[in-house]
C-alpha cells in the first residue's frame, strides 16, 4: 500500500470510501477495537485528501468527543496543534476530524 502522501486525490476518495465501508462493517459486527483503527486512518486519509489550507491559526474547531473548541496554534504536516480552553497542554489532531466550531 502506498503512503497517503504519495496519493491522488481520487485514491484518497476512493480509499476513504472502503475505510468507511469497512468501519461500519466493524461497527455493526461490536469489534470496537477494529472499528477505532480503521476510524483512524479514515481520519489520516481524510487529512490528506483536505489539507491545511482551509483550517486557520487562531481558528476554532470542534472535535468528536470533545465539548469545547480547540483552537489551532500551529500545524506539523497534516496535524493542527492547538489547546482547549481548559487546557495548558498542546495537543494535536489530524485535521481530517477538525470541523468548524459553531
Amino acid at each position: 500500500m502506498r503512503l497517503y502522501s504519495q496519493m491522488t486525490l481520487a485514491e484518497l476518495q476512493e480509499e476513504m470510501e472502503l475505510l468507511h465501508q469497512q468501519a461500519e462493517e466493524k461497527k455493526k459486527s461490536g469489534d470496537n477495537s477494529q472499528f477505532a483503527i480503521i476510524q483512524q486512518k479514515y481520519f489520516m486519509a481524510k487529512s490528506y485528501y483536505l489539507g491545511t489550507n482551509e483550517f486557520r491559526i487562531g481558528g476554532k474547531y470542534s472535535v468528536a468527543d470533545y465539548d469545547q473548541p480547540f483552537t489551532i496554534e500551529y500545524f506539523n504536516g497534516v496535524f493542527a496543534w492547538g489547546r482547549f480552553p481548559d487546557s495548558d497542554e498542546p495537543t494535536g489532531f489530524p485535521v481530517g476530524m477538525l470541523e468548524p466550531w459553531f
